[in-house]
């Protein structure tokens, strides 16, 4: 389902016209250049509200928005003496770091929390210290290594992350949501529920109604993705003499 196709009348802003607007509805939202606005905003709320779903559910399969043309895998240089690394905000949540050693083979480093007090002597003690890092804590945006780095080398820190939908501009006509077409329809759904709630009007338990049951069925989907993956079962024998 494209974000608005004045065509055949069934893209995701002509979906939303009918349920709010009725079998009149259509140009209610795409003939309104402020209506435009406001509701390319609300397509964008449910993207991140369908982002969440899927990247809380997801199971060994990762979730990532397929409209984006590289893959949700950061880098950047390791540079000898500096020990904390900024990353992008777009990274919501870092699944995995990896360093690159001096020989030019990747690690991957150990999470650690500053609150641990564990983590006291790899963090505090060790900010003196030089050498190839083993552990990271994430603070905000940044990654704080328990070494700092005692060499230079391109591409020396790799990060796995999860990242938020990508978002529709007003202009959009041909892009789609980047994610199963079977859940085209959620965001219409969570632009009309929405909408229906802010305006108090009578449809809007309803929609919410359906609403809920449309992200139950996205929790269960992602939830059970990896039917690639075989599953094993072990044998465990018990001694009975």
């Amino acid at each position: 389902m494209i974000f608005n196709d004045t065509a055949t009348k069934t893209g995701i802003l002509q979906n939303t016209e009918i349920k709010l607007f009725g079998d009149e509805g259509y140009g209610q939202i795409t003939g309104d250049a402020n209506r435009l606005y406001q509701f390319t905003d609300r397509a964008n709320r449910a993207l991140d509200r369908f982002a969440f779903l899927a990247m809380s559910a997801d199971g060994r399969w990762q979730w990532d928005d397929n409209n984006y043309v590289d893959i949700s895998i950061g880098t950047t240089s390791l540079v000898s003496g500096q020990r904390n690394y900024t990353f992008a905000l777009e990274h919501l949540e870092v699944e995995k770091v990896l360093v690159l050693n001096a020989s030019g083979e990747y690690s991957v480093l150990k999470s650690i929390d500053a609150s641990d007090p564990d983590a006291v002597a790899y963090l505090e003690n060790n900010a003196g210290r030089s050498g190839t890092p083993t552990q990271y804590d994430k603070r905000g945006d940044t990654i704080f290594l328990d070494f700092t780095p005692n060499y230079s080398i391109a591409n020396g820190l790799k990060i796995y992350f999860k990242r938020g939908a990508s978002y529709f501009v007003y202009t959009d006509t041909t892009k789609a949501p980047g994610f199963a077409s079977i859940f085209h329809k959620f965001v219409p759904m969570h632009m009309s529920a929405m909408y229906a709630v802010d305006r108090t009007m009578p449809e809007a338990k309803n929609y919410v109604d359906l609403l809920q049951m449309e992200e139950k069925d996205i929790k269960q989907f992602y939830s059970a993705r990896s039917k690639d993956e075989r599953p094993t079962i072990s044998t465990s024998y018990q001694n009975n003499k």
